[in-house]
């Protein structure tokens, strides 16, 4: 709409795109979804152009292009919103229970798992360890509108878990690599923290000169990691290599490198 002056209608993103045969006004938002692709295509090629960023853009593109798969995510129902009001051992291992029953009905049913179970009721379960369906029937989220099957089907994950061994339990989950939150520099290490400052408002006054937003410029998580243990001797080719080991491309290299070499020398 900013570029080309269309708006496009909003009317169908919401219906279920597995219904066969597609009504006719389905097929016709569809089509109307692509139908300027290569104009905006060809309208934000010529900008990337004017502004000197196409190259930039390529650079992008190739990079996006040529990466692997993301790995499995490890354990993901440890993301189970809400995951952090379960702290015993047991109680995880009912959401891990849980979380993979709903997984597999899920994908049996072709449906998004929050539809089959809602994180908050896993949650639940898992902090009452009901002893029956009566009892988990009591809970939010597993009310008198889920059927009987349905209920003996979660109650059984309950008990699966209930019934581990402790050593098959799930172990608390490490905490994450990489520097701890920013808001708690100041305390750990200041130095660390006045080269995030430093930094942080040099890339946002660069990025804002470029018209475009910091996190396209440099991602904050590479900044961060830079800040906290940046390179030993911190020459502009430490930083870049530094920067390139994070997977920053060769065009923010050679944009942001001599910001970052400057704030490290920052002091508190």
């Amino acid at each position: 709409e900013n570029v080309l002056g269309y708006a496009l209608e909003k009317g169908h993103s919401a219906v279920d795109w597995s219904t066969r045969p597609l009504p006719e006004p389905w097929l016709r938002y569809a089509a109307l979804d692509v139908e300027l692709l290569i104009d905006l295509r060809d309208a934000l090629e010529k900008e990337l152009d004017r502004q000197g960023k196409l190259e930039w853009a390529r650079e992008e593109f190739d990079a996006i292009a040529a990466a692997p798969p993301a790995p499995p995510r490890k354990d993901p129902w440890r993301r189970t919103s809400g995951m952090h009001k379960v702290r015993r051992r047991r109680q995880m291992a009912v959401v891990r229970e849980l979380w993979t029953t709903r997984d597999q009905v899920a994908q049996r049913r072709d449906v998004s798992p929050g539809k089959v179970l809602g994180d908050a009721a896993i949650v639940e379960a898992a902090l009452a360890l009901p002893v029956d369906v009566q009892a988990l029937t009591a809970l939010p989220g597993f009310g008198h509108r889920m059927g009987r099957r349905q209920l003996e089907q979660w109650q059984a994950a309950v008990d699966r878990a209930k019934a581990l061994p402790e050593s098959a339990l799930p172990q608390p989950g490490q905490q994450p690599a990489g520097p701890p939150p920013p808001r708690s520099w100041a305390d750990k290490d200041p130095a660390a923290a006045a080269r995030l400052s430093a930094a942080r408002t040099a890339v946002s006054e660069l990025a804002e000169r470029l018209h475009m937003p910091q996190e396209n410029l440099i991602t904050p998580d590479t900044v961060r990691r830079i800040c906290w243990e940046p390179p030993r001797d911190p020459t502009p080719g430490a930083v870049e290599d530094a920067l390139a080991g994070y997977g920053a491309r060769n065009w923010q290299i050679q944009q942001v490198a001599p910001l970052l070499v400057r704030a490290l020398d920052a002091t508190a």
